[in-house]
């Protein structure tokens, strides 16, 4: 007997995410989907966002039965959680940035947000400020080809590179005399050490892996068990044909067998 948890993100990000749930939970078997057919979300428009979510997740309910799904993508949340929603009857768990956290640790009341275009300018983010962190001066910077770039090469980039890549987001951070980042963007998570390494100790870097999995769990405790389809832990692509990256070798490393397109 178990239950079945969805994870959906554009690619990679969401497997962090992934991760800390299966380490925190037991009775439970995972399903990822990456939107690699249209891969990056963060450069779309909002009515795009919604049909291309809505539609890839209608076919991944159809295809393996989540009692849960977790939006494990800022920006598809932000976007498009509402909608799903109101289109679906199994409970969603959505990712969003940190704020409220961010603005009960920082010392200075001075937060960085770093995310996408999308994240960034989205009403829904501003609205979470404005609730949680009022008090707060809230500095964004959007770098959207950094998904990219940890899409394709972050199990692969040398560390300089990396470092490289992530240097102007520090930089501008620093320059705002911030003392508490928000990584804003799941793919962004796989960039934490080094992130640390170069904003130096006085700024502490903050994600949604923790809140994100503990809303699940309460969820899930409210879900009864059923009979296990005997499939376990699963990756699930959109479109093999516009795989942007190595799925197979990738969902290995986090224990998911690879399923092929949904």
């Amino acid at each position: 007997m178990s239950k079945v948890v969805g994870f959906y993100d554009s690619g990679i990000g969401g497997l962090p995410y992934l991760e800390w749930l299966k380490k925190h939970t037991t009775g439970c078997s995972f399903r990822y989907l990456a939107e690699s057919a249209h891969f990056p979300f963060g450069t779309k428009t909002e009515p795009e966002i919604k049909s291309i979510v809505a539609e890839s997740i209608g076919r991944f309910i159809e295809s393996e039965h989540p009692d849960l799904i977790v939006i494990a993508c800022n920006t598809a949340s932000v976007t498009a959680l509402e909608l799903l929603r109101q289109k679906y009857s199994i409970p969603f768990v959505g990712v969003v940035p940190a704020i409220k956290p961010a603005a009960a640790i920082s010392r200075k009341k001075s937060i960085g947000l770093f995310a996408t275009n999308k994240t960034v300018s989205q009403l829904y983010t501003k609205n979470l400020i404005d609730t949680f962190a009022s008090g707060c001066t809230v500095s964004k910077f959007a770098m959207p080809e950094i998904v990219a770039f940890v899409e394709k090469n972050i199990f692969t980039a040398a560390e300089d590179e990396i470092t490289r890549i992530i240097t102007p987001a520090a930089d501008f951070f620093k320059k705002q005399g911030v003392d508490t980042v928000i990584l804003g963007c799941t793919h962004f998570v796989y960039l934490e050490d080094t992130f640390k390494k170069v904003l130096g100790s006085t700024i502490s870097v903050i994600d949604s892996r923790e809140g994100v999995g503990n809303r699940a769990i309460s969820l899930l405790e409210k879900i009864k068990s059923h009979a296990d389809d005997g499939k376990g832990d699963m990756f699930f692509v959109t479109s093999i044909e516009k795989m942007p990256g190595n799925y197979k070798s990738i969902s290995s490393r986090y224990g998911l067998s690879f399923g092929g397109e949904i």
